[in-house]
């Protein structure tokens, strides 16, 4: 893809970007908390394997270090193969041995959050870089290239959400931005009516970390193959040909390519089958063939979350659509009309993988809906809407009679456009409250922190992953069941000269916990609520006669 326009302002413009979007990076992971499961699940996946849960040891003191030794890698070796075991019915693992490897070379006996961080870090720059070019290739202005990366990629509540979950999505949206581009530069060879092994093994290499990095790659795949393949077999039938055409043969390398990718995939992680045949796999073949209202219901709330994820809560779904739509399809009549075709094509097959994705994805939904599924299409589409959205942004201002007159109008309406978006992203993002899983806003680390001194106890049937790394605060922290044995008694004995203790436990079980501490303990004790922290409540006990 050659570049005119990567002069000098160009490559400023783009560093300048590029400064940008580290510096946000850092501002909002220096905001983030982890509280989703999945999060915690990243630790207990890559490195978990070296110890048991903490709150498998009940009625032991222990501190938070013991509990970031479960969330560190601490052991002599990379130990991949144990991660690859512990996954055989759940993920693909290429994500968790990275975050092995970070936590292993770079972050050594540490929890951090920067484990994950640092991995996203890395595919997001990526991001940035791809579709700068891709921008300034399409609209030969650093400047509007510039505009797109900075309100798709920087000043994006939907870019965020991928940047700071510590989980694979943003790994996975880089590649399946990078798998989209493959077909394109596979297509584009197939219009000189050359193969060019550097596009088949970009095709190759891309779809191979796909396959290992997320089971939901795998349908975005079948998306992207089907739709590039049904287009180059139609040229192939338009030829007159058929079997014989070069679209055709084209096809044939492709399928070859996925063969090879997919056998790769499963001499790499075997396990795989598995999950396709029995578990993943199997759970959505089965709801392909459900066809209750419940699947419109889903399909619906894609549509819905799609509008919510880039432009807020409260903006109207109708509206939004057909905001996001209009713009693909002024987009697509424009390219039309200049007979621009293979960027209409480019644009059009890119639309149409993405929806049917998503459609595919909605439908066969187990029955809990999940957002985190749909980021990746989601922001494609958006840089697909910017994209039409620009070219019918010139149009507008090409029917004005006077040249001058035109510039003006230009610049005041680019204005007026810019603020608009940030004051709009910035209100969406609410402060980072409207960043999904940034953090818990019922939560308050600074006042668990304060109280990292008081011994912590966490009660009853309660092992619960959304909160398990604030447990890494306290100094002294013990797990207790709800059976109330002496066991559990002799445990808490060990504070019974201390004035207060952190309780965390369900609402369920407070009141029980509380008739046992006094008896454990000897005296009356009285319980201030201080926060919750997702399923969990949390509360300061003291003794009530002081």
């Amino acid at each position: 893809m050659k570049l005119k326009g990567m002069n000098k302002q160009g490559l400023g413009i783009g560093m300048i970007v590029f400064l940008l979007g580290i510096l946000s990076f850092f501002y909002w992971g220096n905001q983030k908390e982890i509280w989703f499961c999945d999060e915690v699940y990243s630790y207990e996946s890559a490195n978990g394997f070296e110890q048991d849960w903490p709150a498998a040891l009940v009625d032991q003191w222990m501190s938070g270090e013991d509990v970031e030794a479960f969330f560190a890698a601490d052991s002599d070796s990379l130990s991949l193969n144990d991660i690859t075991v512990r996954l055989y019915n759940d993920h693909v693992p290429l994500y968790f041995w990275i975050f092995r490897m970070v936590s292993f070379f770079a972050f050594k006996g540490s929890g951090s959050i920067w484990i994950g961080l640092s991995i996203n870090l890395f595919f997001y720059l990526i991001v940035l870089g791809v579709i700068y070019r891709i921008f300034l290739y399409l609209t030969k202005s650093p400047m509007a290239s510039g505009m797109v990366v900075l309100f798709t990629c920087i000043i994006n509540r939907l870019m965020l959400e991928q940047v700071t979950t510590l989980r694979m999505y943003m790994m996975l949206l880089c590649l399946e931005l990078l798998l989209v581009l493959s077909g394109m530069w596979i297509l584009h060879r197939a219009d000189t009516g050359t193969l060019s092994p550097g596009a088949f093994i970009s095709l190759f290499v891309v779809s191979l970390m796909g396959f290992l990095t997320h089971y939901d790659f795998w349908i975005f795949y079948a998306a992207s193959a089907g739709i590039f393949c049904l287009w180059l077999l139609v040229q192939a039938f338009r030829s007159g040909k058929w079997f014989s055409a070069f679209s055709f043969r084209v096809v044939l390398a492709w399928v070859g390519n996925f063969i090879a990718s997919l056998l790769m995939t499963i001499v790499i992680f075997p396990y795989c089958r598995w999950n396709l045949n029995q578990g993943k796999g199997g759970t959505a073949l089965r709801a392909l063939f459900d066809f209750s209202a419940e699947k419109w219901e889903y399909i619906v709330w894609g549509y819905r979350r799609q509008v919510a994820a880039v432009l807020g809560e409260g903006f109207p779904t109708s509206l939004g659509l057909l905001l996001l739509f209009g713009c693909i399809v002024a987009g697509a009549v424009i390219l039309y009309r200049k007979s621009e075709q293979k960027k209409l094509r480019n644009l059009s097959l890119t639309v149409l993988i993405c929806q049917a994705y998503q459609l595919v994805v909605c439908f066969t939904f187990p029955g809990a809906s999940e957002e985190r599924y749909l980021w990746g299409p989601f922001t494609i589409m958006v840089w697909c809407a910017c994209y039409g959205g620009f070219l019918l942004w010139q149009q507008l201002f090409s029917f004005l009679p006077k040249q001058n007159l035109s510039g003006i109008c230009k610049r005041i309406g680019a204005v007026v456009l810019v603020c608009c978006i940030v004051i709009g992203q910035l209100t969406v993002m609410d402060g980072g409250h409207g960043i999904a899983y940034l953090f818990y806003g019922a939560k308050d680390v600074e006042v668990l922190e304060n109280h990292s001194k008081t011994p912590w106890i966490v009660y009853g049937s309660v092992m619960d992953a959304y909160s398990y790394y604030d447990l890494l605060i306290p100094e002294r922290l013990c797990f207790l069941t709800e059976n109330d044995t002496p066991e559990d008694a002799a445990a808490i004995r060990e504070i019974i000269d201390k004035e207060q203790f952190i309780l965390y436990t369900t609402e369920a079980y407070y009141s029980q916990a509380m008739d046992f501490f006094e008896q454990a303990l000897d005296k009356k004790l009285s319980g201030e609520y201080l926060m919750r922290s997702t399923n969990l409540l949390i509360y300061l006990v003291s003794d009530a006669e002081k």
